[in-house]
């Protein structure tokens, strides 16, 4: 289709030079693709990212590990290259290639030379444009994530936390099963389900395309219409996508006995998503709780009480829903119900005790630190863009993540923690030594 027979809507953030902030413009063309390009001329690199918005939470419940299947099965020949000539094209140019699968995402990445854009993005249309797998590549991909999920969750010590946990957290919602999915699904899947799976959710209405490097704005303009302009636009399922969740009540506790040698505490408290106010707080208290030798859980469970040799807490974003974990690898002779205690002596501490001036400057500098690390290499900003762009149609997310935390008080984090920790649902999974049985 030629350029000049479409319609592109265009906007642009431009931003002045030398300011943390990353300059980028919008596109869409008439099959609903989005595109976010960011040029860099700091680095002859381009990185081609496209992100489609579908994850395990959409697979329904006799399809569960189909998004991640199609991670693996995107790589296994197109319309126009037979199972194997990605990666080998790809190698051939020095391109680089991934991908990972979410909850709520699916992306796919290609870094290539400054002079091979044409080529990525012909190389990314190619998997777009159809449906092309082959019953032999099915199965050998079926294989590979079989044996995946034996190698990091069966057959690993205290692999089985999140297949547990998932369910115990949500229900009525694919929030309730791992990624990685269940094995029996995946062996069970037919061509038919896979395409129909493709259909659905494989389309350019549902992705987002997003250049980060050194490129001509026109130029790649002109490129992604020649290549993905007449791919076909799709009536995608996730675009009416109900997320439906429930509170939990009270406390659920289950202890599990697993090969392993010490006792681990796994526990998770449900928060609010992602771009959420109360997310950005909750990222700085687990901060303050456990990032680093000096942070209040490390300190008092390490150094001063020596009952675990490990402990850690962290904030996980997704677009329809948050959690708060924590974690601890137990001394020996330690028993699970004194080290939870213990953190829950360090977390009530919080409301009684409240944050010290000191102790928040310190992790809203090291998270701004880290923010500007991750905004400085070509993949970051276009994994970035892309995620922001796909899951909440506002990249210049991006730009706005620094003020975001920098806006969080300690009131407003004493206010999220009382609302969502303090006395509220959650659930803990005790992994013990089998040994100990009798």
């Amino acid at each position: 289709m030629r350029k000049e027979n479409l319609k592109m809507k265009g906007n642009t953030n431009c931003l002045p030079k030398h300011s943390l902030k990353i300059e980028y413009t919008e596109h869409e063309i008439p099959n609903g693709l989005r595109i976010i390009l960011s040029p860099n001329n700091s680095v002859p690199s381009i990185a081609i990212n496209v992100s489609y918005h579908v994850g395990s939470k959409n697979e329904k419940i006799n399809n569960k590990g189909y998004a991640h299947l199609f991670e693996h099965l995107m790589f296994e020949g197109s319309k126009n290259h037979a199972p194997g000539e990605y990666d080998r094209l790809a190698l051939q140019r020095g391109c680089e290639n991934n991908a990972y699968t979410t909850e709520d995402k699916t992306n796919y990445y290609l870094l290539v030379p400054e002079n091979q854009l044409e080529f990525g993005l012909w190389l990314e249309s190619d998997r777009m444009l159809e449906f092309s797998t082959t019953q032999e590549s099915l199965e050998i991909q079926k294989g590979v994530v079989i044996e995946e999920k034996k190698q990091l969750f069966d057959n690993r010590p205290c692999g089985s936390a999140s297949f547990e946990m998932a369910p115990l957290l949500f229900k009525n919602n694919g929030y309730a099963w791992d990624v990685i999915g269940k094995a029996k699904d995946i062996k069970n899947a037919t061509l038919e389900d896979l395409r129909s799976f493709y259909n659905n959710y494989y389309t350019p209405n549902n992705a987002v395309l997003t250049l980060a490097g050194d490129f001509e704005t026109e130029k790649a303009v002109e490129l992604i219409y020649r290549y993905f302009g007449e791919i076909p636009s799709g009536n995608s399922e996730v675009k009416n996508h109900v997320f439906n969740d429930e509170p939990l009540i009270g406390e659920t506790i289950k202890t599990i006995y697993d090969d392993i040698h010490l006792p681990e505490i796994f526990g998770a408290y449900k928060i609010p998503k992602e771009n959420s106010n109360e997310m950005f707080a909750f990222d700085l208290l687990t901060d303050i709780l456990s990032a680093g030798e000096s942070s209040r859980l490390y300190r008092e469970l390490v150094y001063k009480k020596q009952i675990v040799t490990e402990v850690s807490c962290w904030a996980e974003g997704r677009e329809c829903a948050g959690i708060l974990h924590f974690y601890a690898v137990l001394m020996p002779g330690v028993e699970t119900e004194e080290v939870q205690f213990e953190i829950d002596r360090v977390i009530n501490e919080i409301y009684t005790d409240g944050i010290t001036e000191k102790e928040f400057t310190k992790v809203k500098n090291r998270t701004e630190t880290r923010h500007i690390y991750k905004m400085q290499t070509n993949l970051s900003k276009a994994d970035m863009f892309s995620h922001y762009k796909l899951l909440y149609n506002d990249p210049s997310m991006v730009n706005k993540i620094i003020e975001r935390y920098n806006k969080v008080t300690i009131e407003d984090i004493m206010k999220a923690a009382n609302e969502y920790i303090n006395g509220k649902g959650r659930v803990i999974l005790n992994y013990l030594p089998k040994e100990k049985v009798n």
